[in-house]
């Protein structure tokens, strides 16, 4: 009887078997399935301790080297531990070489775009001009050079207006304003206009020149108006005087000129002089005084016309001074005995502000025409026989002032 009831209970014993056995696997498989929390898994305790981390020397595992610290976050004090080891990284900049800047400037002699009223009708300035209906015409055969320098400078010696009377003298220029534009076509950025034909039709013509120029974009130096040219971050300060009016009255231009360029920090500074006996090669003691009390004053070079013939070349102080530049392209003779003129080229080198000694200089031998027969107004460089003559010619002029030009003609160091 009791076997019987027995067996009757083995299926509700099995019930309860698995309902007891239910709650047992699933403790275990919470306990013992595995050791570790997965990412996504934390426990309140474990979100405690992240909050206040052990000291480093305490929660180190047995897998990292105990000689290395803690990996530091990126500006984090280095508690503990002040002294960095190993090379220390250098925070000193090294100092920038200066920038090395060089500044090639062109002068060339006197220009006048017109003729007087005395010259020939058919081979003077104007009739040239209409001829041609070319403004390019003119500085056609010198381009080359005044389009490759920083700065090229001419004297202009004449008017262009359209105004004025004609003052009572032996030669007197008037050119059409538009003939500005040989000076912008021949790549000519700047004039010296301060001499004994800048008022040749009354003070007018004059100011009416002036006006052009600006108008025009050339800069231009004439008595008390100085003026600065700006290229590759460098200022070319610019005096212009006629010695003519005197030089007690050119002295005190130039040297309020000089203070003027070098209160608005010009890094180059030229002064140009019309002074000079005509038609000669001998320097007369107004223009050596000028010369030289720029050059004292503070130029770094000296350009010199009126004699329409070329003189030395002085270097005085460190300086260069070219007592005249001659013709160029001058319409005020329709044929001159003496066709002979130079290009004057100085490069001046800079390291970063600091203007550096230097003998960068060369002239280049020209004839103020093309051809020999007559003036055709376009100045034309030489080659053989004729560059010869010219470098000759200003070693002969040059020699008694300290100056020699090779065969290329550069200045001899």
């Amino acid at each position: 009887m009791l076997l019987l009831n027995t067996i009757r209970e083995i299926p509700q014993m099995k019930k309860h078997f698995y309902a007891m056995l239910f709650p047992l696997v699933l403790c275990l498989s919470l306990l013992g399935c595995s050791h570790k929390p997965s990412k996504q898994e934390t426990t309140a305790a474990d979100r405690q301790t992240a909050k206040t981390p052990e000291p480093a020397a305490a929660t180190s595992s047995p897998d990292s080297s105990p000689s290395l610290p803690p990996r530091q976050g990126i500006g984090s004090p280095q508690e503990g531990n002040p002294k960095i080891t190993g090379n220390p990284v250098s925070t000193e900049v090294p100092a920038k070489t200066p920038q090395t800047t060089k500044i090639t400037i062109s002068a060339a002699g006197d220009c006048t775009f017109g003729s007087d009223q005395s010259s020939p009708a058919s081979v003077n300035f104007y009739s040239v001009y209409n001829k041609k209906k070319n403004d390019a015409y003119f500085f056609q055969k010198v381009k080359k050079y005044f389009e490759k320098d920083d700065l090229t400078l001419v004297n202009l010696e004449g008017t262009l207006t359209k105004n004025g009377t004609r003052m009572d003298k032996t030669y007197a220029f008037r050119g059409n304003p538009s003939y500005v534009n040989i000076l912008k076509k021949g790549s000519v950025e700047a004039v010296s206009f301060a001499n004994n034909h800048c008022k040749d039709y009354g003070e007018i013509s004059y100011t009416d020149t002036i006006n052009t120029l600006k108008k025009a974009g050339i800069k231009y130096s004439s008595y008390e108006k100085t003026s600065i040219y700006r290229t590759k971050k460098k200022k070319i300060g610019m005096v212009a005087v006629n010695g003519l009016s005197g030089a007690d009255y050119s002295k005190s231009l130039i040297d309020s000129g000089i203070k003027k360029l070098k209160k608005k920090k010009a890094d180059l500074i030229i002064v140009s002089m019309h002074a000079g006996i005509e038609h000669t090669s001998s320097l007369n003691n107004t223009q050596t005084q000028l010369a030289h009390y720029a050059v004292e004053k503070g130029a770094n070079l000296v350009l010199g016309h009126h004699p329409h013939t070329l003189q030395g070349v002085e270097k005085y102080k460190g300086a260069y001074i070219v007592y005249s530049l001659a013709n160029f392209c001058f319409g005020g003779n329709t044929n001159p005995s003496d066709k002979d003129t130079i290009i004057f080229q100085q490069t001046f080198t800079f390291q970063g502000n600091k203007l550096q000694k230097n003998t960068a200089a060369r002239i280049i031998p020209c004839r103020v025409s093309s051809t020999t027969a007559i003036n055709n107004y376009q100045p034309t460089p030489l080659s053989g026989a004729g560059r010869r003559h010219i470098i000759q010619k200003m070693n002969s002029f040059s020699k008694p002032l300290g100056v020699h030009f090779q065969k290329d003609g550069k200045v001899q160091n």
